[in-house]
């Protein structure tokens, strides 16, 4: 949380003290990339795009993405993640500064997780598959119905049964239940992201000294972020939930 102290003027006029000023410098900020900073698995908006580069200077920036690095890279541009101290992605597994490999940790799934996302297409009752379904990245796997190849309204169409339905979510406790050592997230649109326990959003707070302020659009329980946000909701840190970048834009001119 960030605090503010009044001060007044001779005359009783009342001022806020720069020290809100000087808790925002001492501040990681911390942004998710889908549906934070950028629409879904789309490139920032270009007004969006040169405030943020301005407003990151003299801040600690970090980003956090389920998506690998040049995904990120796709949305964001090379501008944002030179500008920024680094990205987080596949939910923390791997670290790039500007542009560079800092670390990275990796998971070899069993194969019988594989052969039950197989089932899962093969049973699915939702009639489209449109390719990459499974991707392997570094220290996670992310899986798909409809597949990440789809189409901007393909993608929408799946997002809508999705949301009647609810398949991620039960795919998600079949998962968990099979394999207790994994836990699962809802990303995104279309997909779930699958990954050893702990090895999720949240193991990035043991990289970033001091407090943290999050964006983030899925936080509830069951998101991509909830795992990150559960751990930052008490003060130094502090969390705030999203409906869009157009919204994260208003928050920080506000900052």
């Amino acid at each position: 949380m960030i605090y503010t102290i009044p001060f007044y003027s001779q005359n009783g006029t009342q001022f806020f003290s720069i020290i809100n000023q000087i808790s925002n410098y001492l501040m990681n900020f911390v942004f998710d990339i889908d549906g934070t900073l950028t629409p879904a698995r789309q490139p920032i908006d270009p007004n969006f795009k040169s405030f943020f580069l301005e407003w990151v200077k003299n801040r600690n920036v970090y980003l956090i993405s389920g998506s690998d690095y040049p995904k990120s890279e796709e949305q964001v541009g090379p501008e944002i993640l030179h500008a920024v101290n680094g990205s987080f992605n596949t939910a923390g597994n791997v670290y790039y500064v500007k542009g560079k490999m800092v670390y990275r940790q990796d998971w070899d799934p069993p194969h019988e997780l594989f052969d039950l996302l197989e089932q899962f297409l093969k049973e699915s009752a939702y009639p489209l598959r449109a390719g990459n379904h499974i991707e392997n990245r570094i220290g996670m796997v992310n899986f798909s119905i409809v597949g990440r190849a789809c189409t901007m309204k393909q993608r929408k169409d799946y997002n809508n049964y999705d949301n009647e339905h609810q398949e991620r979510a039960r795919l998600r406790r079949i998962i968990m239940e099979k394999f207790p050592e994994i836990e699962v997230s809802i990303g995104g649109q279309i997909s779930i992201d699958i990954y050893p326990v702990g090895k999720n959003k949240s193991q990035i707070i043991s990289k970033i000294n001091g407090p943290i302020h999050f964006f983030g659009d899925k936080t509830m329980e069951g998101g991509n972020d909830y795992d990150l946000a559960k751990e930052l909701l008490n003060p130094p840190h502090k969390v705030t939930q999203v409906n869009g970048w157009q919204e994260t834009m208003e928050i920080l001119k506000k900052l």
